[in-house]
């Protein structure tokens, strides 16, 4: 399998399960006050380019999401997301993402097996560089990362606590089982 096959295969997960959110999803992020936005939760400087794609998201770069949501525009902020141009820009947005993640985990020595590069790149939106380390140590500790039950299990059992987020354990289990009931419904071999 291709690196671009994986890499669309990886979009349309995050797209379908909506493990990261909708088209039309803005919310606060859990590490400040600015906004996280769409297929990806796109923040700061990464959310700001997306906006800069899309006909009228300039007015919402740099901007805190307080100061969004007191001036009322949150709605606005929504449509403007989920609108054809909107789609249009998260979807090249999330397609250049979802290159850099498979490129990154191609480079994790001893991680070769398509669905579970496709797995881990879907995790790949909390942090590329936290999911290859936990795919890197859990290698090197001689958990098999290549048989898609055992990634899905570590990942389910031990990211929460590795990527120092033990707050969000119980959405990263479920995160875990949507990912690999996608996964599974693929039928990579």
């Amino acid at each position: 399998m291709t690196r671009e096959e994986m890499a669309r295969l990886i979009a349309e997960g995050l797209i379908e399960t909506g493990i990261e959110g909708g088209y039309d999803a803005v919310s606060c992020s859990t590490a400040g006050d600015y906004p996280s936005l769409g297929v990806s939760q796109w923040e700061g400087g990464r959310a700001d380019d997306l906006l800069r794609m899309i006909p009228g998201g300039s007015k919402y770069v740099g901007r805190e999401y307080s100061d969004i949501e007191e001036a009322d525009e949150i709605e606005a902020l929504s449509e403007l997301l989920d609108s054809p141009e909107g789609q249009e820009a998260q979807l090249q947005k999330l397609s250049e993402d979802c290159l850099d993640y498979v490129d990154e985990l191609l480079d994790v020595a001893g991680f070769d097996e398509p669905a579970c590069i496709i797995y881990a790149g879907m995790w790949c939106p909390t942090s590329t560089g936290v999911v290859c380390r936990f795919v890197y140590n859990r290698l090197r500790r001689g958990v098999d990362m290549n048989d898609l039950e055992v990634c899905a299990e570590t990942f389910r059992d031990e990211y929460a606590e590795a990527a120092a987020c033990e707050e969000y354990a119980d959405g990263y289990a479920n995160r875990a089982e949507m990912t690999l009931n996608y996964v599974e419904g693929l039928g990579v071999e």
